[in-house]
């Protein structure tokens, strides 16, 4: 079963995605990796993979603050995604889609780019959670990370419930 299949069979069943995220950050390369549901106007945390080197206080700290998110933390890449329905990219320089929230965090991954995607139930269409990437890579759309992140985020959504 690839890693893909595997975030899927979880996602699915609702169960945790920590080591599978973990697996992810260590084959792209990446800092840190999220998985949100959404619920009750809330992005709820399912999952998160962080780098070796990475702090526990950073990652303990990220998990504390987006454990519930409300959808009106727009300064969040992760509710920006779930809001418009469409791709949100933070940038560790002053970034100037407003991403407040998320460059703050970018900083403490010691990454450069922070990419979230829309979950789209593949049933109704309708947002159903968000995946994130943070990378010290300058992701831009059309990279393989972008095409990654996208191909992911169809499959989580083809068995969204």
């Amino acid at each position: 079963m690839t890693l893909a299949e595997e975030l899927c069979a979880a996602w699915r069943a609702k169960v945790s995605l920590d080591g599978l995220l973990s697996r992810f950050v260590v084959q792209t390369a990446s800092r840190a990796s999220g998985c949100w549901r959404l619920q009750d106007g809330f992005l709820d945390l399912v999952g998160f993979g962080w780098a070796s080197d990475m702090p526990d206080d950073v990652s303990q700290g990220f998990q504390s603050a987006t454990r519930h998110v409300s959808l009106d933390q727009t300064g969040l890449g992760i509710v920006k995604a779930a809001v418009t329905e469409k791709p949100a990219i933070g940038r560790r320089e002053v970034d100037p889609s407003g991403l407040i929230g998320s460059a703050s965090w970018i900083v403490k991954f010691e990454a450069n780019t922070s990419l979230a995607i829309p979950i789209r139930s593949g049933e109704t269409g309708a947002v159903a959670g968000v995946i994130a990437v943070s990378t010290a890579a300058f992701v831009e759309e059309g990279d393989s990370l972008w095409q990654t992140m996208h191909e992911l985020a169809n499959k989580l959504g083809r068995v969204a419930i």
